[in-house]
């Protein structure tokens, strides 16, 4: 069965980025000194995931990033052409 799958443009790796890929990914963060605290974390990525921008549940498509390991980073910021939808 040929199995249809989203490519990124710019890595050819499949857009869809499975949840282990991500834990791993912000436990990452979390281990290099470089996050936010949890609260700061939730409040961001709750912005993230009500966003227009959004598509995956997974990926911002004004940056390309995975909204969950940027809204873990202290240096994360939205890119959102308006206004930050952080409020920071």
């Amino acid at each position: 069965m040929d199995e249809k799958r989203d490519l990124c443009k710019g890595c050819s790796e499949s857009v869809e980025v499975s949840p282990d890929s991500i834990a791993q990914m912000v436990a990452q963060v979390e281990r290099s000194g470089q996050a936010v605290e949890d609260e700061v974390y939730n409040r961001r990525l709750g912005k993230c995931l009500d966003c227009s921008y959004l598509e995956y549940g997974t990926t911002c498509m004004l940056c390309g990033c995975i909204v969950q390991v940027k809204a873990k980073y202290r240096t994360g910021s939205c890119p959102h052409p308006q206004q930050s939808r952080w409020d920071e």
